[in-house]
């Protein structure tokens, strides 16, 4: 798949993540508004209910208060005579029980014409009372002059909220399981992009590793297959050697890809024995530099454990070594120098190989230890490899119990150091 359609698919799947998002969004939006209207409405009906009751405790036939009031012309009839506020908050509280409201209330009778308080439940009335109370005249039991009486519910919200919570949280739950299934999807696509692109470009340098070794082998043998009977032994000697090496290296890089895919599979298993640390050091620098070494190339040791010897798996550990210093070797210009490191520390042994290579980038860096990558040397192809070196010795590190670190600056050359206990777990 090209770039061009991925970037057009994850364009058009963002738009359409960020229309649900914002539809939800506004669906809850409309339910939690619709989840306060109806409370609003249940809150007046348990007003009404209350003016009803109110009425029917004033008729002078019904006895429903212990203090029933009656008319008389010898008594000067005042409002509070009519409205009995301890009848009054018990019948708050009864239908607000009945109708499922929120017993934390706050209620008042307001005379109409000033907007004054004459009888509070609390000294103290919030000022979000005056904009969000729900209101009912009493004109129908005192028509001398208006009165009014005021609810208001401080956790109306929170209660509404709290009786749509399972709804609420369910439905954030789907948007953000929807959320992380399109990126989980989205990193996916990128990442199986990515690894296309590199298994292509490992396809290509393989191709490009075996393609010269073949070229040189075919050209080798078909010297050999018109030699007549006068060739010198000498040349004969010349072109099966020029064969026999160049099988070798063929051969190296099959292993290597192997020894990866057999580490990926978990079919390795370290075969340990003691060996002397520096001595392979020494050993594999050597038959190294012996291929590849050009005159100007400087191999410095540094070699201070005191403890040296390491069990281990002397193969793997061989490898590993000799990786960092083919490594070295390649990302080198002219005047190469090599600085290898021991020191003993925490019951193990510190190995560092440091070059005045080219260096790395902090970019690079992050992904050095990644299969199949390699580091950018711009135009110029002149590094081989697949890029399973790093992967390899970053594997092999960790699974004798070590660990590696990179220091690296542009142009200021590189340096791996790798901690090995002296006694690497089974």
């Amino acid at each position: 798949m090209q770039r061009s359609h991925i970037i057009i698919i994850i364009l058009f799947a963002s738009i359409s993540l960020v229309g649900l998002v914002i539809t939800q969004s506004f669906w809850v939006w409309s339910a939690v508004n619709l989840g306060e209207n109806q409370y609003d409405h249940r809150i007046d009906l348990a007003l009404e209910e209350v003016i009803d009751e109110l009425v029917g405790a004033n008729d002078p036939d019904i006895v429903f208060s212990e203090r029933p009031v009656r008319k008389s012309s010898c008594e000067d009839i005042t409002f509070f005579s009519v409205i009995d506020t301890v009848l009054l908050e018990k019948l708050l509280n009864k239908y607000i029980d009945y109708h499922r409201l929120d017993n934390d209330f706050e209620y008042a009778i307001i005379k109409t014409s000033n907007d004054s308080i004459i009888h509070a439940s609390t000294p103290l009335i919030s000022k979000s009372m005056k904009k969000k109370a729900h209101k009912a005249c009493l004109s129908c039991l005192w028509k001398e002059e208006y009165f009014h009486v005021e609810v208001y519910f401080p956790s109306q919200r929170k209660e509404v909220l709290v009786e749509m919570s399972a709804w609420l949280v369910l439905s954030g739950i789907f948007i953000l399981i929807v959320i992380f299934t399109f990126l989980y999807i989205i990193n996916t696509i990128i990442r199986q992009k990515k690894l296309s692109e590199i298994k292509n470009d490992f396809i290509n340098n393989m191709t490009h590793e075996f393609k010269t070794p073949i070229s040189t082998i075919s050209l080798a043998a078909e010297v050999l297959l018109h030699a007549d009977t006068d060739s010198s032994h000498e040349r004969i000697r010349k072109y099966s050697k020029i064969i026999f090496d160049e099988n070798t290296r063929m051969r190296a890089q099959v292993e290597r890809v192997l020894q990866v895919a057999r580490f990926d599979r978990d079919e390795f298993s370290l075969c340990k024995s003691e060996f002397d640390l520096h001595q392979l050091i020494r050993d594999t620098v050597q038959n190294l530099c012996f291929e590849q070494c050009e005159d100007e190339t400087a191999v410095n040791y540094h070699l201070d454990a005191e403890r040296y010897n390491l069990n281990a798996d002397e193969m793997h550990i061989r490898n590993v070594i000799g990786n960092l210093v083919d490594n070295a070797i390649k990302y080198s210009a002219n005047g190469i120098r090599i600085d290898i490191y021991t020191r003993n520390r925490d019951h193990g042994i510190a190995l560092s190989v440091e070059d005045n290579g080219i260096g790395m980038s902090h970019e690079a860096m992050r992904h050095i230890f990644d299969k199949f990558y390699r580091v950018p040397t711009g135009n110029i192809h002149n590094v081989k490899g697949f890029g399973l070196g790093l992967y390899y010795v970053k594997n092999m590190v960790d699974a004798h119990g070590g660990r590696i670190e990179v220091i690296s600056e542009p142009n200021k050359g590189s340096r791996f150091d790798i901690y090995l206990p002296l006694d690497t777990p089974t």
